[in-house]
């Protein structure tokens, strides 16, 4: 009576197969995951600088003589004056756009846009954030 337990080859093979399967599914999962990291790194970075320009245009004075609150702007085109390449973070373009809103003297509508230079919808996208300003 032969008594000898093992695998069979099918037993390997199925076994090799699911093994297969699921080391590919794991190295999809860690592309995946490294991308969602750069897109939101990326993300991070566009959203710091649109803050630091609302930032630096809220303390400004509308009437002054060159005033950067003046209104103006175009968010598809760099308009002059109204976009930069900042300096401390290289992939983005800058541009905002100020309006006037009806009825009020003090108080413009602000909306700043950040563009990146590589455009891969996979680990980068653009930035817009709107804000309302009014004359310090």
């Amino acid at each position: 009576m032969n008594d000898e337990r093992g695998f069979t080859l099918v037993e390997v093979l199925f076994a090799m197969v699911i093994l297969t399967v699921a080391l590919v599914s794991l190295a999809e999962l860690m592309a995946i995951t490294l991308r969602m990291q750069m897109m939101g790194r990326n993300d991070t970075a566009a959203v710091r600088l649109a803050q630091s320009k609302l930032d630096e245009l809220v303390a400004v004075d509308f009437d002054a003589a060159g005033s950067k609150a003046s209104i103006g702007g175009d968010l598809d085109e760099d308009a002059d004056g109204y976009h930069d390449v900042p300096a401390d973070t290289v992939g983005f373009t800058r541009r905002w756009k100020i309006e006037a809103i009806a009825g009020e003297t003090r108080v413009r509508l602000l909306t700043v846009r950040l563009i990146p230079d590589v455009v891969d919808r996979r680990t980068t996208s653009p930035i817009e954030l709107v804000t309302i300003i009014r004359d310090p």
